[in-house]
């Protein structure tokens, strides 16, 4: 978990000695123990390590559960949620995989989209330089959401300044360039400004799917709900990242075990090694 290269840390041994006499902690694989308890908020994400990936289940406070998985599905998002029982409100980045997990296995569970990942997917279409005026006045209301609304109030004003941006340009996101002696295979025709219109249409599903501005809703749970995902992006997955490449010199099984144990840390109640052991 430290800074110290494996030369620092075998106090004279050979190399060999020290990794044969240390190869027994590599195999310890540390699992929390699931009780059964109700957390009404969860925090969902994931980051891969080589050919697999960790899918984290946290609250704000603590790490619950993570599952590993050769990628992110449907399929592996529920392995990780069979032993939780559905929370009120799930935080998540919106990938296809968790969204329908979530529906096929916590129907009722409100879902509170990153904010932070939606302003990543707005700013990835729009760029932050965007040569329209329709796509800067887009850019401007994406931005005003990242920086926070407070209110629910603020929350209608929002949604009505995204309507007006539909009335004055919804000519344009549905304006069509047509190809001229198309090749067999070849569309005939798409919308002139595709990226444009991608953008409004995810802030505009988001709006109609009620996933915006969930963290509004005071009487959904009694604590606050947090509108991002930082507390794993960017308080644990961050601080993983920095730990592998201090050790960027391990096998994939080992950088797995670091994972893990880091995790186990971060746990409502994790036991010392020693007691764990």
């Amino acid at each position: 978990m430290g800074k110290q290269s494996q030369t620092e840390l075998k106090h004279g041994a050979t190399d060999r000695t020290w990794r044969n006499q240390t190869d027994w902690c590599w195999k310890i694989i540390p699992k929390p123990q699931l009780t059964g308890e109700i957390y009404p908020i969860i925090l969902l994400d994931g980051i891969r390590i080589g050919s697999v990936v960790n899918l984290m289940a946290r609250t704000p406070r603590s790490v619950i559960d993570w599952h590993w998985a050769g990628w992110e599905s449907s399929y592996t998002w529920e392995e990780l949620f069979d032993g939780l029982p559905a929370p009120t409100v799930v935080v998540c980045d919106g990938q296809k995989g968790v969204l329908l997990a979530i529906a096929r296995g916590w129907p009722r569970t409100r879902i509170q989209r990153c904010i932070f990942h939606v302003w990543q997917n707005i700013r990835t279409k729009l760029s932050l330089h965007p040569q329209t005026e329709a796509g800067r006045e887009l850019l401007s209301l994406a931005r005003v959401l990242l920086k926070g609304i407070p209110t629910k109030e603020g929350a209608l004003i929002w949604q009505g300044q995204l309507v007006a941006w539909e009335q004055r340009y919804g000519k344009v996101i549905r304006e069509r360039t047509y190809a001229v002696n198309p090749r067999p295979g070849q569309h005939k025709w798409w919308y002139t400004h595709g990226r444009l219109r991608s953008a409004y249409k995810q802030l505009d599903k988001l709006v109609r799917d009620n996933q915006l501005f969930t963290y509004l809703e005071t009487n959904l749970t009694t604590e606050q709900i947090p509108r991002t995902t930082n507390y794993v992006e960017g308080g644990i997955n961050s601080q993983l990242r920095t730990k592998l490449k201090l050790h960027r010199g391990m096998s994939e099984a080992h950088q797995r075990r670091l994972v893990e144990w880091y995790l186990y840390g971060r746990t409502e109640d994790p036991k010392p090694p020693r007691i764990f052991l």
